[in-house]
């Protein structure tokens, strides 16, 4: 009935009736199962909320309104609907349509939301931008896992009290962040779920009555919920509750969005949605293998390109190094909202009680693991480079300042590839090399990362542990953990050069010196922060030029503390601190910035062809 490819604007769902529209968000479901399983991208949770964003753009004026979507991995309907589903094939690559909201990609795309919790806040902005007077509608759609989060709360502590504005915050509820919505505000909208006889309540009032009729009864309404909910955690910061609605009938959300639309006043609607609708092993996943997904088979679900015997990411070393460190000792695992991401199900079904996921709260995270910490236990922070700077005040000076000895595990470090610009673990070196006391490792392989959380747990000093969103080889059946020593290591010896990296990238580089006869020395600096003085005063005093390879930005890097002991004749490959690393291929992208095998052979022979 539709072509979904040849939509252009939302103009045409203003002609279309309620059977049509149904139609029109099943044949989405399908368009957007069959691309993002050749694709790759966020699946689940953009087909739960087709219904709502069909209804958003029927009732509102999506010329002159503001949709801001919090977090980017659930605007593919939007993109469709505003006329970018001809382009749905080149999803995440080079060049092609970003996974997220993207400023230069479409005037409809409001806010480009770095990360979840800061709709709401732009909202604020937005608004007061406005103006009291203007006709407008601003509307902030963001899901109950990041509604909990501190920057959300304090952005509805200050619209509940703003006078003359009436923002409209759509909570998207599916009860899953990226894995299950964890935290007490979780159990809050529980009971607001639960209430079937207020849901039934409100279809058959909404569908029998007019919309000046219920609106007058919506105060008695709310009096009926208060007896049977008690407290209302919105309307108790302000904002005229309305909910819970079925997001997955497009009659029910269609009547809510136009009733809610000319009010005024600070509005929350509460809306139900079922993450992964329409595609069955997405809607019966409560764990989060299907939030984001490699290309996969549509039929059994399974990534399309399956790993080799003895491949497995960091991330899964990771978790068989915890398990294991664990059967000899107690420490704690907090993780915000990656339980699964993080590869951390195994450690949670052996450990449960070890295991904290706290939801959609680095900082909270932080500064938790530090009162584990000066309450006696050991504790060990994993999550995202990208997601860890959020909580860069409370590293500083709840862990790093005092000399607070947790471990920090920053996963996904350098770059991520079809995530993009926003998702970039560029940073995380700059941030923690700025901090005291702190210890900043970048392990080379499964037996370095292994090695040094089992050093971490014997140290009394904060340590970072750093490792990429790769492969790596590990026999799980045959695992040793020896620690690792907190110095750098001569992989190879030469005579006319000094090339020194961390990470994975040694082993690449092992390789394209030997196969190209290049006479260097390869030096494994897996220690960033302090420095090897010793090492280096033993590469100073050979008088060679040094080349320095990191996956980070340049100021803070390893190259910039070369530079500050007093290292000058240095060339390096890594990334200006103005440079915004594109979406695509982990390869792909780092060619474009001079990690190829032919620019880093370049780079060498540099060493002493000048």
């Amino acid at each position: 009935m539709f072509d979904i490819s040849k939509i252009s604007d939302p103009e045409f769902l203003k002609n279309l009736n309620y059977k049509e529209k149904k139609e029109l968000a099943k044949e989405i479901r399908t368009f957007l199962i069959e691309h993002i399983a050749t694709t790759g991208g966020h699946l689940a949770s953009n087909l739960g909320i087709v219904e709502l964003v069909i209804a958003l753009y029927s009732v509102f004026d999506y010329k002159n309104d503001k949709f801001i979507y919090d977090v980017g991995h659930q605007s593919y309907v939007h993109k469709i609907l505003t006329g970018r589903a001809k382009y749905f094939d080149e999803l995440r690559k080079y060049n092609g349509l970003s996974g997220y909201i993207s400023y230069k990609e479409s005037p409809y795309d409001i806010w480009e939301s770095g990360h979840s919790s800061t709709s709401i806040s732009a909202l604020a902005g937005l608004l007061l931008a406005e103006g009291k007077n203007s006709k407008h509608k601003i509307i902030a759609i963001i899901g109950d896992a990041s509604i909990t989060n501190g920057v959300s709360f304090e952005a509805l502590n200050y619209l509940g009290t703003l006078k003359g504005y009436s923002p409209i915050i759509i909570l998207n509820d599916n009860k899953m962040g990226i894995s299950k919505s964890v935290g007490s505000l979780n159990l809050v909208f529980d009971k607001l779920r639960s209430k079937k006889f207020i849901i039934s309540l409100k279809k058959f009032t909404n569908a029998i009555l007019p919309r000046f009729i219920t609106n007058g009864f919506h105060h008695l309404k709310r009096a009926i919920k208060g007896y049977i909910q008690q407290d209302n955690i919105f309307e108790d910061l302000g904002f005229d509750y309305y909910g819970p609605v079925d997001g997955n009938d497009i009659r029910a959300i269609t009547k809510a969005l136009e009733r809610i639309k000319d009010l005024e006043g600070p509005i929350i609607l509460h809306v139900l949605t079922k993450k992964g609708l329409g595609y069955d092993l997405a809607a019966q996943d409560d764990i989060g293998t299907f939030h984001g997904v490699p290309p996969f088979d549509i039929k059994t679900g399974k990534p399309l390109k399956e790993k080799k015997p003895l491949i497995h990411s960091f991330s899964e070393v990771v978790c068989e190094c915890l398990c294991l460190l664990r059967e000899k000792e107690e420490f704690y695992v907090i993780t915000p909202a990656t339980k699964v991401g993080a590869a951390l199900e195994k450690f949670y079904k052996l450990y449960p009680d070890n295991l904290i996921d706290v939801g959609i709260a680095e900082e909270h995270a932080a500064v938790m693991a530090s009162g584990l910490v000066k309450g006696g236990k050991k504790a060990i922070v994993l999550m995202y480079s990208t997601f860890s700077q959020r909580a860069y005040d409370f590293f500083l000076n709840d862990i790093a300042r005092p000399n607070i000895p947790v471990i920090i595990g920053i996963d996904r470090a350098g770059v991520v590839g079809h995530d993009g610009p926003t998702h970039q673990g560029i940073y995380d070196i700059a941030m923690f090399s700025s901090m005291p006391n702190i210890v900043v490792t970048a392990p080379r392989n499964s037996n370095e990362v292994m090695g040094l959380f089992k050093l971490a747990l014997n140290i009394n000093k904060p340590i970072v542990i750093r490792y990429p969103r790769t492969d790596t080889i590990c026999d799980f059946s045959k695992l040793q953990i020896n620690e690792i020593k907190l110095e750098w290591e001569i992989i190879k010896e030469g005579h006319l050069g000094i090339v020194i990296a961390y990470g994975p990238i040694l082993d690449e580089l092992l390789k394209l010196i030997v196969l190209n006869d290049l006479d260097v020395y390869l030096i494994n600096a897996r220690i960033i922060k302090p420095l090897d003085f010793k090492m280096l005063d033993y590469l100073k005093s050979l008088n060679l030029k040094f080349l320095v390879i990191e996956e980070v930005i340049s100021s803070g890097s390893l190259y910039s503390k070369l530079l500050e002991y007093g290292i000058y004749n240095i060339n390096k490959i890594n990334f200006d601190v103005d440079d915004i690393i594109p979406q695509g291929d982990i390869k792909e992208v780092l060619n474009l910035y001079g990690f190829s095998k032919e620019n880093i052979i370049k780079e060498i022979k540099k060493l002493y062809e000048n």
